[in-house]
């Protein structure tokens, strides 16, 4: 192949450079690019000359030996074998039969110095095709120019690459250049300048022509069948055309190894991690320590035989990869600002979440119905909770309501026995017989509230809850109003008498419980309770309750009662110091403001719990208030009928 001979290299005495800079000059100034013509064209970038500094030489005079072996020294043996694995892939394409047929490749080989400025002004150069680097310009209105090969390395990739992306030029890298062989050695291929084998950057260079040899081919195969390949004077083929062929094509090259620039395929594959046996000294020989599958399970990826590396002197153990230690499992990695990338601190998963894996960017959240380890590194199932019968909070309750419905059906026998009595007959006995058995059943209804939640207590709990206590307290309102009217009507004639002998106060209680009773069926036919679970309410804890449907709905029957619960402490007030020895007006007014304290109450506190301790506090509140009308009202006059008989006579009403 034809050399490229350094022109200074005669230089004599007086013809000799005298400072750094002519010294520059004269490496530059040597021929910067060697051609051979083909159909299309493949450029090369490759750094064949090197410029040392040596301080002894910019001493004058200069020595001719001296200039002789600073101009020796530019080549470097590495970069030439890469530039005879171009060149031979070059015309090994050619002549291969079933490649590329009835076209040939040429190459444009230019020199890249290592300085940024001298391989931006080449790539330049080969850009605008006349010899001189000239910014946007080209002077040929039909490029052969296809692809570009930038070396074998990361560098001058880089900083071409930069260049030639605008003006959408492929570029193959041969550093990154995906070729794993896995079963053969570098040595087997048939390829020698090269009494000198191929070296691994040369042989990427190899794969590197034969990946645009091979995109070319399957170019033109598609334009074959739409359109004539040639067109007036040359082949047509522009280089932005190669780009999505490039980055998918695969093949396998002569000595049989797969060369895949589809990363997807490629990351899916195996490779083997090899060791350098230096020992005795130059050996060189590859040996394999480990291997790298990134199918396999996280964790099981990476296996090294340690016992199987000959280390360096400077190193005894693995070298760390990243400047920060791992972070293991429960723990997700946090960057530090203005570091490396591989400087990082390690920071426990937040509330809820977890990692498995170690290193990762972010936790992930466990499901609703799981929590957390104290570790954070795996989620477990929540513990399903419901306020039980066994619960010693839930046992307490359904005690204390079984224990008050029982003394209110106590309560409601003396007063049946002592029915005939004074003191029974002026409270209007039916009254507070029905009184006493809504109180019964407003107890009873609390342990609808126990126990695992079901579609059928979902639906009791609210509306039987609603309706009983309606029921008591109209009747308490009844009972307010009878009271009222007995002392406005004493005088015969009056209209007012003639409503409390007809016994109209009563029809408060069905009036009243009727519009609950309307607001319960609108309520269940739009938007009933339904079993629902919590899972926030706990962190370790899936509670399972009745959710109320429409928080409107609920909150609109409530009021209602609390309505009502006004009104009869409103009444009750006004009469309270009425006078009479039987009065129960100032008993009424009391235990409506107990009622109206508890609910008052209660919405605060019901919102500010959650869990079990919310559905307790329900049915507290109905246990209280109910334990509250009991006792204002009954236990003064079970007072009387029980201890105090003698009262209970005719001429103490009297």
């Amino acid at each position: 192949m034809p050399a490229l001979t350094p022109v200074a290299s005669s230089r004599q005495g007086s013809h000799l450079p005298r400072t750094s800079s002519e010294m520059l000059s004269c490496v530059t100034c040597m021929k910067p690019s060697l051609l051979k013509d083909g159909d299309l064209i493949v450029g090369g970038f490759f750094p064949l000359y090197v410029f040392h500094h040596f301080p002894d030489l910019y001493e004058f005079p200069i020595k001719p030996k001296a200039l002789t072996k600073l101009y020796f020294d530019r080549l470097q043996p590495k970069s030439y074998q890469y530039l005879l694995a171009f060149i031979f892939a070059i015309e090994e394409v050619n002549r291969t039969p079933h490649l590329l047929t009835n076209v040939s490749l040429g190459f444009d080989l230019y020199n890249t110095i290592h300085s940024e400025w001298k391989t931006l002004e080449s790539t330049l150069t080969w850009l605008s095709a006349v010899g001189k680097a000239i910014p946007n310009y080209t002077c040929v209105r039909k490029s052969k120019s296809v692809a570009v090969i930038t070396g074998n390395t990361g560098a001058t990739s880089a900083q071409i690459g930069t260049l030639l992306e605008l003006y959408k030029f492929p570029q193959a890298d041969c550093e990154t250049l995906q070729g794993c062989p896995a079963n053969a050695s570098l040595e087997d291929l048939p390829v020698h300048v090269f009494d000198m084998s191929m070296s691994e950057g040369s042989y990427h260079i190899y794969n590197a022509v034969y990946a645009v040899a091979h995109t070319l081919h399957e170019m033109l195969l598609q334009r074959v069948e739409v359109q004539p390949v040639w067109n007036g004077d040359g082949l047509t083929m522009y280089p932005w055309q190669l780009n999505s062929f490039l980055k998918n094509i695969k093949f396998d090259n002569s000595v049989g190894d797969e060369v895949n620039l589809d990363q997807e395929r490629v990351s899916r594959k195996d490779y083997d991690i090899l060791n350098y046996w230096n020992f005795p000294q130059g050996l060189h020989l590859q040996v394999k320590v480990g291997k790298f599958s990134p199918r396999a399970p996280h964790g099981h990826r990476l296996s090294i035989s340690e016992e199987m590396i000959e280390w360096n002197v400077e190193f005894k153990e693995i070298p760390h990869s990243v400047c920060s230690e791992s972070c293991g499992p429960g723990f997700r990695k946090t960057h530090q600002e203005g570091q490396a990338a591989c400087c990082f601190d390690c920071t426990p998963c937040p509330e809820h979440e977890i990692s498995n894996e170690t290193d990762v960017e972010q936790c992930v959240r466990c499901l609703d119905d799981q929590y957390p380890n104290p570790a954070r590194d795996r989620c477990l199932p929540k513990v399903v909770v419901f306020l039980a019968y066994e619960d010693p909070l839930g046992a307490a309750l359904a005690g204390v309501a079984l224990g008050f419905s029982v003394l209110t059906a106590l309560v409601l026998v003396v007063f049946v026995k002592h029915r005939n009595t004074p003191l029974v007959k002026a409270n209007n006995r039916n009254l507070s017989y029905t009184l006493l058995a809504s109180l019964c059943l407003c107890f009873l209804c609390s342990l609808l509230f126990l126990g695992r939640p079901n579609t059928a207590t979902c639906i009791l709990q609210q509306t039987t809850f609603a309706i009983m206590f309606t029921v008591a307290v109209s009747t308490i309102l009844a009972k307010t109003i009878t009271v009222v009217l007995a002392f406005k009507a004493t005088a015969p004639g009056k209209r007012m008498r003639q409503w409390l002998v007809s016994g109209a106060p009563n029809s408060v209680i069905p009036i009243c419980s009727l519009l609950q009773v309307m607001l319960c069926g609108i309520w269940l036919g739009t938007c009933p309770p339904f079993i629902d679970t919590d899972t926030h309410a706990e962190p370790q804890q899936l509670l399972v309750l009745c959710n109320k449907g429409s928080a409107t709905l609920f909150y609109l029957v409530l009021g209602y009662l609390g309505s009502l619960a006004l009104g009869s402490f409103s009444v009750a007030f006004l009469a309270r110091s009425l006078p009479d020895t039987f009065n129960e007006a100032k008993y009424l007014t009391f235990s409506m403001l107990v009622f109206c304290s508890v609910w008052v109450t209660f919405i605060p506190v019901y919102h500010s719990t959650k869990g079990k301790v919310m559905v307790a506090v329900e049915v507290f509140s109905i246990l209280a208030s109910s334990a509250g009308l009991l006792g204002c009202i009954f236990a003064p006059k079970c007072y009387i009928l029980l201890v105090r008989p003698n009262r209970n006579v005719l001429q103490g009403i009297k």
